[in-house]
């Protein structure tokens, strides 16, 4: 069962969106590491891997946006993310 209050609120918008695609999972906090991305995970559509764990996408292009969420196509065309927020780091 889902725990509905783990997922980040800005992952339920994006999640709401007809991106006309099956998504495969929501990326918050994206570093972007040349074509490809470090994120947290959230709504892993083959339930592999948890919500909040940290993953590297394989080599991702845009597609479209809506808002500030961006519809991400993997390499090989069979994948689809919703990149919800890029990762600002915080200097002290």
């Amino acid at each position: 069962m889902l725990d509905v209050k783990a997922i980040p609120a800005s992952v339920e918008q994006a999640s709401r969106i007809d991106w006309g695609v099956l998504i495969d999972a929501y990326l918050i906090n994206a570093a972007k590491v040349g074509e490809r991305f470090a994120a947290s995970v959230f709504l892993d559509r083959a339930r592999a891997i948890p919500d909040g764990e940290t993953v590297v996408t394989p080599p991702l292009r845009m597609l479209s946006a809506c808002g500030d969420f961006q519809l991400m196509q993997s390499e090989c065309g069979r994948d689809h993310y919703v990149l919800v927020s890029e990762y600002t780091p915080s200097y002290t």
